[in-house]
């Protein structure tokens, strides 16, 4: 079955990573979706993360479960925006559960929205409110899970993707993007003070930024700190 919008998006999703796999149809055992308890799906992700890096700490394995749960929602509403001017039911997104990874998402239906970028960023900034309130309140069920922790990495994780489409679509200018992160994070209910994050690189005149957050992979065997981390040399003022 052909579904226009949708079959376009699947194949730019998968152009920017193979994991960013999409389909349409029902919601899928061994996934996440709003309309079901996931705190267990969850943890035991967590416990599989745990096991894989058992010396990196309870902070990194939380870090990590978070930023696999956000990934897919976020990365799919700026595609949708910025690609093709339009909105999927992201906070009814099914989401694939592998045995350490989240990949591989799955629409009920074809619905979509139609609209300007600040129409679109504003009902997409609601939608990922509820899907991230849905997440945070599973998680909470057996792990201390607080607001403030989960915002931040949420910032950075909107402003890494301004700067990607900023790489896809590099006609489009600093002060625009830098107004266009404004409104992402007004409309995911977080303060403006995150884009001191974003600075110009003074070589390629383009937007870097430096995340209020950390990951904290470096604790894995084998990792290093991010270009993009605040604990980086290059990043400390």
């Amino acid at each position: 079955m052909q579904h226009g919008f949708f079959d376009e998006l699947f194949h730019h999703a998968k152009q920017i990573t193979p994991y960013l796999s999409g389909e349409i149809g029902p919601v899928p055992e061994l996934s996440i979706h709003i309309s079901t308890p996931a705190s267990e799906t969850i943890q035991a992700l967590y416990h599989r993360l745990a096991q894989s890096n058992p010396d990196a700490g309870s902070a990194y394995w939380l870090t990590r479960t978070w930023d696999l749960l956000c990934w897919q929602p976020v990365y799919i509403a700026f595609l949708s925006i910025y690609g093709f001017r339009t909105l999927p039911d992201i906070h009814r997104m099914a989401q694939l559960v592998q045995p350490e990874f989240i990949a591989g998402y799955r629409f009920a239906d074809a619905n979509h929205v139609h609209g300007d970028e600040e129409t679109l960023i504003a009902e997409a900034g609601r939608q990922l409110t509820e899907l991230l309130a849905f997440y945070r309140d599973q998680i909470s069920q057996w792990s201390r899970i607080r607001p403030g922790f989960t915002n931040h990495l949420l910032a950075d994780l909107l402003l890494g993707c301004i700067i990607k489409v900023q790489q896809f679509f590099p006609e489009l200018t600093n002060d625009y993007l830098t107004e266009q992160a404004a409104l992402w994070l007004n409309a995911c209910q977080l303060p403006d003070k995150h884009l001191k994050s974003l600075s110009v690189h003074p070589q390629s005149g383009r937007l870097q930024l430096v995340r209020t957050s950390c990951c904290l992979v470096f604790k894995c065997q084998g990792r290093e700190l991010c270009a993009d981390c605040p604990r980086h040399p290059d990043n400390r003022k």
